[in-house]
């Protein structure tokens, strides 16, 4: 699944002949109207909506696989540092978008690497690493931060107060792609000035 697109693929239709195919549809169709009135009509506006759209495929596929594909993930991270090298669609510029990409992955697989060695179990998926170096290129390394943060504390939230409001167990782990898109989207949606880069 994680490497090849027939597994994707399959994803993909699982998730459009479900009500996930209509929270997908609506979601897309919310953020494209949002960013536009957010950023205005422009070219850099139309690549943040299109980064946005895979983000909510992503976040859909991990919800229902618990896996984040390298055939999205990674196009979408080098799409990051690309669209750098145009004025037109450029966010955070060629070094941000590097260091960002950078901070979004290093760090994180230090620790997981030393939580590993430790504990002998991994405590991030290699998929969340690439998804949050991918947010780095195309928002820069304060919003990689502010995203590994927030979307950290929101997944963990729910996971631990899930099962005091219902009759669900509490699971040795969770999918936290999901999580790490939504805080992405609402920092794009929040605006320049949380990420650090210019409008």
């Amino acid at each position: 699944m994680n490497h090849y697109p027939a597994g994707v693929i399959k994803a993909l239709q699982r998730i459009v002949t479900s009500a996930d195919g209509a929270v997908v549809a609506l979601s897309m169709t919310t953020l494209g109207f949002a960013l536009d009135w957010r950023y205005g009509t422009s070219a850099q506006t139309w690549v943040l909506i299109g980064f946005a759209w895979v983000l909510v495929w992503l976040a859909a596929i991990d919800r229902i696989t618990r896996l984040l594909p390298d055939v999205l993930t990674l196009p979408l991270l080098w799409l990051g540092l690309l669209a750098q090298l145009h004025p037109a669609t450029r966010t955070v510029g060629a070094e941000l978008a590097i260091g960002g990409a950078v901070l979004g992955y290093l760090p994180l697989r230090a620790l997981e690497l030393a939580w590993f060695n430790l504990r002998g179990v991994e405590a991030l998926g290699f998929g969340d690493l690439k998804l949050l170096a991918a947010i780095g290129a195309w928002l820069g390394p304060q919003a990689a931060m502010l995203v590994l943060v927030g979307g950290t504390l929101a997944g963990s939230a729910w996971h631990l107060l899930r099962p005091m409001v219902g009759r669900t167990r509490l699971a040795q782990n969770f999918p936290l792609g999901p999580w790490l898109v939504g805080a992405a989207l609402a920092l794009l949606l929040a605006g320049p000035q949380w990420m650090g880069w210019g409008g």
